[in-house]
């Protein structure tokens, strides 16, 4: 792909430092490519910071997730009202909730169960009945979960909860499986709701383990008051009462809820030529276990990780040596990038967003290796913008010693005319 050289690269404003999702983005961009549709990708990387929590954006914390900034821009550039837009790495569901939002058919799919229930949740509007219900039981099970924990009742911890102590203090575990058993209770007989009661205890899990985001940087120990879990669980029913609310008024009527599927993406559910668009970020090779971030989402939700563990690709721990294998990596991509082009229409467009990964125990040049695939496909690269990414972690900083890692949005084309 041809380089853009051209003085003044686009510089979006720089956030304030913080400790969200979304903190790494910011700093100078580099173009490449057409001239037109780079300069469109350039400007997504201008993040609105008020879309991080609009909508149902800010419910569920998931790991390698897309601004909704960035998804909301794509889908309203490159896609019309009514066509189909497709995220074969759907995750937790943005760039579903966005399209929903924007009058467009969506549809999502994900080898992981748990993406797959947070997505289903924060694309299911409930109506007004039904978030009314959402906030009451939730209050209900808050006051009568709260009362217990105060008169220190007790519940029979089962055995595989009881490994959870190395996570939680002990009061604070007494309470959250006391308030998991009334939530799995809950819901009043709405099955959409019982699911939202259980996503909102899953979405509070991290805030209360002894080590997290949340934890002390000093070292000192959490102090949670007795009662506090479960306000928290009230909370967060109600904010995501709101953001569907939100997402109703937005949503253009007539508009379907998008299909969201677990699966794989190498085999996506589609028909040839089904889709105007795709929109979506694939996993970065060699940086995170994916499966291994939720570990403890997965034993609270009842939610099986083995077959997630043997479809997630790029994973961090899927070797001994913790490294990504060229081989299979590049067959794997191949697969993915074909079903891409296969679903696509022709003169249809794929926004991927990539970063560079780690592939046999080497940096790798995330856009190089989408360019080689895509173009055995049929998808021809038009154009990319590139942001350099700050590395916290000391084997990947090592890894990149001589050159920054990125992170890149390319714009794909399927060739070939409607």
């Amino acid at each position: 792909m041809e380089r853009l050289t051209r003085p003044g690269a686009t510089r979006p404003p720089r956030p304030p430092r913080q400790r969200r999702a979304f903190s790494t983005l910011g700093g100078p961009v580099e173009l490449g490519g057409d001239a037109g549709p780079a300069r469109l990708l350039g400007k997504l990387y201008a993040v609105d910071p008020a879309l991080e929590r609009a909508l149902t954006h800010g419910f569920h914390s998931y790991a390698g997730r897309m601004h909704p900034s960035i998804a909301r821009g794509a889908v309203a550039a490159l896609s019309a009202a009514g066509e189909l837009v497709v995220d074969p790495f759907c995750g937790s569901g943005t760039v579903l909730v966005e399209a929903m939002g924007l009058g467009r058919r969506a549809t999502g799919v994900d080898a992981s169960p748990l993406g797959i229930e947070i997505a289903r949740v924060r694309t299911t509007l409930l109506g007004p009945t039904g978030r009314e219900l959402l906030v009451a039981e939730a209050a209900r099970i808050a006051e009568e979960s709260g009362e217990r924990a105060r008169k220190r009742q007790r519940p029979e911890i089962p055995a595989w909860a009881r490994g959870e102590i190395a996570h939680f203090f002990p009061h604070v575990l007494f309470e959250l499986y006391g308030l998991r058993e009334l939530v799995f209770a809950g819901g009043a007989g709405n099955e959409a709701v019982a699911r939202a009661l259980r996503l909102c205890l899953s979405s509070i899990l991290v805030k209360f383990m002894k080590a997290g985001p949340s934890a002390p940087r000093d070292g000192a120990s959490k102090r949670i008051a007795r009662g506090l879990p479960s306000r928290m669980l009230a909370d967060r029913a109600a904010e995501l009462a709101r953001g569907l609310a939100a997402l109703e008024r937005r949503t253009p009527a007539g508009t379907p809820r998008p299909e969201i599927v677990e699966g794989d993406a190498r085999e996506l559910p589609l028909p040839d030529g089904a889709a105007a668009l795709v929109v979506s970020s694939p996993p970065y090779a060699g940086t995170y276990d994916y499966a291994a971030v939720h570990d403890a989402r997965f034993r609270w939700l009842e939610l099986s990780p083995k077959r997630y563990r043997r479809a997630q690709l790029g994973a961090r721990a899927s070797s001994e040596l913790g490294e990504v294998a060229g081989a299979a990596w590049r067959a794997a991509q191949t697969r993915w990038i074909g079903e891409i082009a296969r679903v696509l229409r022709p003169g249809g467009q794929a926004l991927l967003m990539v970063g560079d990964g780690v592939v046999d125990g080497r940096p790798e040049s995330a856009p190089d290796g989408v360019a080689a695939a895509g173009a055995a496909a049929g998808l021809e690269p038009v154009a990319r913008a590139s942001q350099a990414r700050p590395l916290h972690d000391r084997r990947l900083a090592a890894i990149f010693a001589e050159r920054p890692r990125r992170e890149h949005l390319l714009l794909l084309v399927k060739r070939g005319t409607l």
